[in-house]
């Protein structure tokens, strides 16, 4: 996907959502970049929501980036009441906070993206439960929650230069793909920031 592109998707859209995310392990020379390029989506499209899933690394990166505009603009989705207190935002969602039947629903679509991983949802063992509610707030953030969290139109990512599909940065863009949200990798986005930093504008959709 162009800058372009993004532009006329975003356009057609009132208070689109869109997700920064990524890795843990992210380069240093990458940070600065994230978080400027989080910075500048946030200034050119002020009618633009920011949904991350609170981690270490590249969330926090972009995080930063909106923060350093308005912080009020950003979700965090999280894997548990109180996680990462220290950084949690003003608009939060817990996977605590579903019910039991949402859960279902959510836990579906998780098991789609990744199935090896369909024992976590339902265990009682409290590590692995643990551990499927990470991949429940990952497939949350796309899914979406109600008219408070209404489903991103576009998710930027930092993954794995030599396996995308890795991780909980993989399993989200596969829920992505199967909700047809559009993927924006690192090599597409990082070539943005000249296009954002010119102050180019959304434009009208495409007839």
């Amino acid at each position: 996907m162009t800058f372009d592109d993004f532009r006329d998707l975003i356009s057609a859209h009132t208070n689109p959502v869109v997700l920064l995310e990524g890795r843990r392990e992210i380069p240093e020379s990458i940070v600065p970049a994230a978080r400027r390029f989080a910075f500048l989506l946030s200034t050119s499209f002020p009618s633009m929501r920011f949904r991350s899933g609170n981690a270490p690394g590249t969330d926090a990166a972009f995080a930063s980036g909106i923060n350093d505009h308005d912080s009020n603009r950003l979700e965090l989705f999280l894997p548990h009441v109180g996680h990462r207190k220290a950084v949690a935002g003003p608009r939060t969602l817990s996977v605590g906070s579903l019910t039991p039947e949402s859960r279902v629903v959510v836990a579906e679509s998780a098991v789609k993206a990744s199935p090896r991983n369909r024992g976590l949802f339902d265990s009682k063992v409290p590590r692995l439960r643990a551990k499927g509610n990470y991949l429940l707030r990952d497939t949350l953030k796309v899914t979406g929650y109600g008219s408070a969290f209404p489903p991103p139109v576009a998710g930027f990512f930092y993954a794995d230069p030599d396996d995308p599909m890795a991780g909980g940065t993989g399993h989200t863009i596969r829920v992505c793909r199967n909700h047809g949200v559009p993927v924006i990798l690192q090599q597409d986005w990082l070539g943005w920031i000249p296009d954002l930093e010119s102050g180019k504008k959304p434009g009208p959709p495409k007839k």
